[in-house]
């Protein structure tokens, strides 16, 4: 939290910039203080350590050194061709 004496500070910083008008008195208080508000709470988001950072860090597994294969096309298994086509097909079975 900011402290009375560094917004009355700010507040007189604004005050000086914006010409010194008459009657501002208040709104320059209160706009210091909400400045000076922001400024720590943008400084203790800062500050804090996201829960990620706490975690310890993985080392990388010896099969992630190894190259990549690409899927060969034998491997692949051969297209399903004996069932019979049919509205039966995509109807879910429920026991009632």
């Amino acid at each position: 939290m900011a402290t009375e004496q560094q917004i009355k500070e700010l507040a007189y910083a604004i005050w000086e910039e914006e010409g010194r008008p008459e009657g501002k008195d208040v709104e320059h208080y209160f706009r210091a203080q909400q400045i000076l508000e922001e400024r720590q709470a943008s400084s203790l988001i800062e500050s804090t350590p996201s829960p990620m950072s706490k975690l310890p860090r993985r080392s990388p597994s010896p099969t992630s050194k190894l190259p990549r294969r690409s899927p060969s096309p034998q491997s692949a298994p051969p297209p399903v061709t004996d069932v019979p086509p049919g509205p039966y097909k995509y109807r879910r079975h429920t026991h009632r």
